[in-house]
């Protein structure tokens, strides 16, 4: 009997739920002629056979449930990330790194003891969000989980990055101030 030939087009899915039709019926039958079988070198050989036709259809069937858990969890991906996403283009983008940097600025200002240290803290977030801003994938992800990211980049405290929102804002609310709002001049 020549081969059967497989369309082009032919999905992945596809071609697991075909192959899982074929492992069933190939288990029955070799089932079958196992349970017909009397001799004990054919019901070992069959055996061995069957265990290995029912390996394969489980095998099979773990595959098409992982790709199905893949397909939707990538949905719930897609439609999480377009709704936490922030409209794309520049000024979208600076809006987002004023309100990264100044909820991180709240934690680092909890924090941090002094002013030479705040200083660092402040110039190393300027530098990461100037980074992070010439990604493609800026802005999005949910403004707590990157105030969250960004607060352990910087060696902040976990419990700081995820109350942010209780602490107070700066002294003189510099995370505001224009002047200290990164570049984001990506020439």
């Amino acid at each position: 009997m020549p081969p059967m030939s497989v369309p082009a087009d032919i999905s992945d899915e596809e071609m697991l739920a075909r192959l899982a039709v074929r492992d069933l019926a190939a288990a029955e039958h070799v089932h079958a002629k196992l349970m017909a079988a009397e001799e004990a070198s054919e019901i070992a050989e069959l055996g061995r056979t069957y265990q290995r036709f029912a390996r394969s259809l489980r095998q099979t069937l773990a595959l098409k449930a992982r790709f199905r858990r893949e397909q939707e969890q990538a949905a719930r991906d897609a439609e999480t990330a377009r709704e936490a996403k922030p409209p794309s283009g520049g000024l979208a983008a600076a809006r987002w790194v004023g309100e990264v940097r100044a909820a991180v600025l709240r934690v680092v200002w909890d924090e941090a003891e002094d002013e030479d240290a705040r200083e660092d803290y402040e110039e190393e977030l300027d530098a990461l969000l100037q980074a992070a801003s010439e990604r493609g994938d800026f802005c999005a992800e949910p403004l707590d989980d990157h105030v969250a990211r960004t607060c352990l980049r910087l060696g902040l405290s976990p419990h700081g990055a995820q109350h942010w929102r209780d602490l107070p804002d700066p002294p003189g609310d510099r995370a505001g101030e224009a002047d200290d709002e990164p570049d984001l001049d990506t020439s």
